[in-house]
């Protein structure tokens, strides 16, 4: 998997192996999303064959690779960042560290997912991380954790269309696509956008849900991604890391 990172954010790749030696947390800078444009506008700066050419490939998830997203709007009173970081890879499954901070609060959660064809992303086991200890949980804490992540429209009324675009992820441009929707939350009217890449293998590149007065209701944005490996020396970087970093 190619390492991209958003503009203006750091270095955060160590090359090594062996196990961390200190405890370090979520990285969670307030960066903007990835610049969108559509592909007409950047068809003098590359063609969609350049931009396939240098997009992340497609594939597995891979140990130390990591996203992270943050979440805003009036949908929260302050914005909130989630953190996912593959710390194992089964035969057909892996495990996932979630890292929800909602400003000075984390919470931490080891999730097995799995990775067969024909259940990928089915819930097989959570754990909640409670001061460097594994502790068994159940579905509905993972489910609670990413339900503050969330906004479910009340109604969804009509697509308004959709239009290929080029996302800029620091160096990496990513064929996309963007669709918008007509939505009702509560009792406003609002449109709903999102940008979505088959080159993301995260998932959605951006979302985003606008009313009517311009207020932003929900907004979702990948501030980070990357990949971590780790040193012996235990000086990787402080990013996407829980509070128990030990897997057998």
């Amino acid at each position: 998997m190619n390492r991209i990172l958003l503009p203006a954010l750091v270095s955060l790749l160590a090359m090594g192996c062996g196990k961390a030696a200190v405890r370090t947390q979520a990285l969670a800078p307030e960066k903007p999303a990835p610049a969108v444009t559509t592909q007409k506008e950047t068809a003098a700066k590359a063609e969609p064959e350049a931009a396939e050419e240098q997009a992340p490939a497609e594939g597995r998830h891979e140990v130390g690779d990591y996203v992270v997203y943050r979440f805003s709007g009036s949908f929260q009173k302050a914005p909130v960042t989630l953190t996912e970081r593959v710390v194992a890879r089964e035969k057909n499954a892996l495990v996932i560290d979630f890292i929800l901070e909602e400003g000075k609060v984390a919470t931490e959660l080891r999730v097995r997912l799995s990775d067969a064809p024909e259940t990928r992303g089915e819930v097989l086991g959570v754990q909640r991380i409670e001061k460097g200890k594994l502790v068994p949980a159940g579905v509905d804490e993972y489910e609670a954790l990413m339900a503050k992540t969330m906004v479910v429209a009340d109604e969804n009324e009509a697509a308004l269309g959709s239009e290929h675009v080029v996302a800029v992820m620091g160096n990496d441009l990513l064929p996309a696509k963007r669709t918008s929707f007509r939505v009702k939350i509560g009792e406003k009217k609002a449109t709903l956008t999102t940008v979505v890449s088959d080159k993301f293998s995260w998932g959605d590149l951006s979302g985003e849900i606008t009313a009517d007065d311009g207020s932003v209701i929900y907004r979702a944005e990948v501030v980070n991604v990357g990949h971590v490996v780790e040193t012996k020396t235990g000086k990787e970087p402080q990013v996407a890391r829980s509070d128990y970093e030990d897997y057998e």
